[in-house]
C-alpha cells in the first residue's frame, strides 16, 4: 500500500521553542508550512524548561541597563562569547547570533503573541571580561484563557517543581515565596499570588497562569495556530528523503499510517539525542557515558534527526567542549520517568548546604551554574572511581529552603524518609553511615569546610566569589550570600546525579543553520536549529537562556534562509 502524500513550502520537525520560532518565521515570510511532532502534545524541552533566552543586544536589555546603571555593547559580548568557545570558536556563527538574536526577539513580539521581560540575571561566568547581568529575558506570563484552541494540546510543565499545583514565574519569585515571613513586600505578593491560585483551583481545578517555558509555547502556539499552520502530533519522522543534491521530504508515521512530505525544506528541530544510549555512550565522557540517564528531558529525545541526517550525508559535530547541558538532580524512588527528576535549582546555593562524593569529601563549587557544576562533578567522579554524590544540609537550611523534593517547613518529612529519598540524622557520622559516605572524611570535610565559611571563604574552590554565586544566594547572609557553616544538627543527605537537559553536540550547521555534509559542504535545503544543531558557542553554556536563544535565533535565520532561497528557484 503506498503511503499518502502532502506538500508544503517547509517542513519542520518539532515544536519546542526552536521550531515554532521557524514555522512561523516561515509562514509569515509567504511559505506554506506543516509541523510535525513525535509527541502527543506540543512543546518539547522548552515547555518544562526556564523559558530564558540569552540573546545580546535587545532594546529590553537596552531599557533594564539604564534603569540598573549597567551598559553593554555588542564589542563585550562577543569579547565574552570568544573567551566562552576559546579554540572552538566560529567567528560566522557568533557574528550571525548577534546580529539576528535582537532581530529574531524585535519580530517575535511585533509578529506574534511572544512577550518578554527582562531582570538582572548574571552570565554564568560572570567574572569573565565581557560578562554581563542584562542580557538573559524571560516570557511573560499568559492565562489559560488567552491561548485559545491550542491549550488543548500544549505540553504540561514538570507537576514535581510546582507547588500545590502552581509554579512559580522566576527565580525572583521564589525568593519572594522563602522572604514570605520576613518582608512585607515579599508577603503581600505571595498572598495575592496565592489567592489567585486558589480561586483558580476551586473554579478549574488547576492554575490558569501559565508561566517560563510553556509561557513561550503557549504563546508561539497561539500564534502558530492563528497563523494557520498544520501541526501533526503523534507523527515522528522516520527519513528524510534526498532525490540528487537535495533534501526534498521526509516519510513521517502518523496515527493515519505513512505519509510522504515533499518540502522545498526541512527544518529539523526534534530535541537532540540526550536520550538515544548508543550515541550517549560514543559522544559523551566517563563516567555519566555509561550511567542511567536521570533526566526531566522528554522522552522523545532519542536523536532521530542526527540519525535521519547522518543517513543522507551529513556530518555529526563532536568537538564541542562539553557533550551537553549538565544539570544536578537526584531522583525518587519508585518513579522512573521524568517526573521523578528533581533539579537542583535552590537548596545548593545557599548557605548550610556542600555536596560530597561517597569518600566524604567536596567536588564542586555548589554555587556555580549547573552546567560547571555538573561538568566539576563529573571530572571528579572519574577520577574518584564514583558515579554519584550527595547533598547534605543543616537543619536550619533544610527547614528554610528545603532540599531536593523536600519543600521548606512546614512541609511534612515523613513520606521522604520512609521512601529513602532523604536520609536524616542528629549527628555528620550517623549521617554518613545511612548513606554509604566515608564517616570520618565527611566529619573532616565539614569542620574544614565550616571554618572558612564562617568568614565567607572557600579556599578549596572560591564558592561565593563570583557575582552569579552571591546572587543565588542568601541576600541577608553575611558576610558572604554564598556560603555558610554547617553548625547545627539534624542533618540530611540527598543523593545526587549529573543528569542534563540537553545536548551540545550535534549535526554540523553553517552560519545559516544549514546542515552540512561530510566534506562541510551545505546539503541544499536541510537545516537543524535547537539541540538538533551542534552548539553555535563550541559547547559553552554563556548564561541563562544560553540554549533556547540561539535556537530561536538559528530557527529564524534558518527559515528567512530558506524563503530566500525558494524565492530565489521561482
Amino acid at each position: 500500500m503506498s503511503p499518502q502524500t502532502r506538500q508544503c513550502d517547509v517542513l519542520v520537525i518539532g515544536t519546542g521553542g526552536a521550531g515554532l520560532t521557524a514555522a512561523i518565521t516561515a509562514k509569515k515570510a509567504g511559505l506554506s508550512v506543516l509541523i510535525a511532532e513525535k509527541d502527543r502534545v506540543f512543546g518539547g524541552t522548552t515547555a518544562t524548561s526556564g523559558g530564558g533566552l540569552w540573546v545580546p543586544g535587545t532594546g529590553k536589555s537596552a531599557e533594564l541597563g539604564e534603569k540598573i546603571g549597567e551598559t553593554d555593547s555588542r564589542e563585550r559580548a562577543q569579547h565574552y562569547l570568544e573567551i566562552e568557545a576559546g579554540q572552538r570558536l566560529n567567528p560566522a556563527k557568533i557574528a550571525a547570533f548577534l546580529d539576528d538574536g535582537p532581530r529574531m526577539i524585535e519580530f517575535l513580539e511585533r509578529e506574534t503573541h511572544v512577550r518578554f521581560m527582562v531582570m538582572p540575571f548574571p552570565d554564568y561566568h560572570s567574572e569573565q571580561e565581557g560578562a554581563s547581568s542584562i542580557r538573559s529575558l524571560f516570557t511573560v506570563p499568559i492565562s489559560a484563557d488567552e491561548v485559545g484552541p491550542a491549550l488543548v494540546n500544549l505540553k504540561r510543565e514538570l507537576p514535581q517543581t510546582s507547588f500545590l499545583g502552581m509554579t512559580m514565574r522566576s527565580g525572583a519569585e521564589v525568593q519572594l515565596f522563602f522572604s514570605a515571613t520576613r518582608s512585607f513586600g515579599a508577603f503581600r505578593h505571595v498572598s495575592a499570588r496565592m489567592l489567585r491560585h486558589i480561586w483558580d483551583m476551586l473554579r478549574h481545578g488547576e492554575s490558569r497562569t501559565l508561566t517560563t517555558g510553556r509561557a513561550l509555547v503557549a504563546r508561539l502556539g497561539r500564534s502558530a495556530h492563528e497563523l494557520g499552520i498544520p501541526m501533526l502530533l503523534s507523527s515522528p519522522a522516520r527519513a528524510l528523503i534526498r532525490e540528487g543534491e537535495a533534501v526534498t521530504g521526509a516519510m513521517l508515521e502518523t496515527p493515519e499510517g505513512p505519509l510522504k512530505v515533499t518540502a522545498g525544506a526541512v527544518i529539523l528541530a526534534a530535541g537532540g539525542y540526550a536520550r538515544d544510549p548508543r550515541r550517549r555512550l560514543a559522544e559523551h565522557p566517563e563516567p555519566v557515558n555509561r550511567l542511567p540517564l536521570i533526566s526531566p528531558v522528554p522522552a522523545g529525545n532519542t536523536g532521530d534527526s542526527a540519525n535521519m541526517a547522518e543517513a543522507v550525508g551529513a556530518r555529526f559535530q563532536s568537538n564541542g567542549a562539553n557533550a551537553g547541558a549538565w544539570m544536578p538532580v537526584s531522583q525518587m524512588p519508585g518513579i522512573d520517568d521524568f517526573t521523578g527528576v528533581w533539579p537542583h535549582l535552590v537548596d545548593r546555593y545557599k548557605p548550610g548546604f556542600i555536596i560530597v562524593l561517597p569518600d566524604g569529601k567536596r567536588c564542586v563549587n555548589e554555587s556555580a551554574s549547573y552546567n560547571d557544576l555538573g561538568e566539576q562533578m563529573i571530572a571528579a567522579m572519574a577520577a574518584r572511581g564514583a558515579s554519584h554524590g550527595w547533598i547534605i544540609g543543616e537543619g536550619p537550611a533544610v527547614r528554610r529552603w528545603g532540599i531536593g523534593f523536600q519543600k521548606p517547613w512546614p512541609i511534612p518529612q515523613g513520606k521522604l524518609l520512609r521512601n529513602g529519598y532523604l536520609l536524616k540524622a542528629n549527628s555528620l557520622e550517623a549521617l554518613a553511615r545511612k548513606a554509604g559516605i566515608d564517616p570520618e572524611t565527611l566529619t573532616e570535610t565539614v569542620a574544614t569546610f565550616n571554618s572558612h565559611a564562617r568568614n565567607g571563604e572557600d579556599p578549596a574552590f572560591h564558592r561565593g566569589r563570583a557575582p552569579y554565586d552571591r546572587y543565588h544566594g542568601d541576600a541577608s547572609h553575611k558576610p558572604n550570600p554564598a556560603l555558610g557553616p554547617l553548625a547545627s544538627g539534624p542533618y540530611y543527605a540527598v543523593k545526587i546525579h549529573v543528569g542534563e537537559i540537553g545536548n551540545f553536540k550535534g549535526i554540523a550547521t553553517d552560519e545559516n543553520a544549514q546542515v552540512l555534509d561530510r566534506s562541510d559542504r551545505p546539503i541544499p535545503c536541510l537545516y537543524a536549529v535547537g539541540n538538533d544543531m551542534a552548539n553555535a558557542f563550541g559547547g559553552s553554556y554563556p548564561g541563562a537562556g544560553g540554549t533556547l536563544g540561539p535556537g530561536m535565533t538559528f530557527a529564524y535565520r534558518a527559515a528567512r534562509h530558506a524563503a530566500s532561497a525558494l524565492s530565489a528557484k521561482r
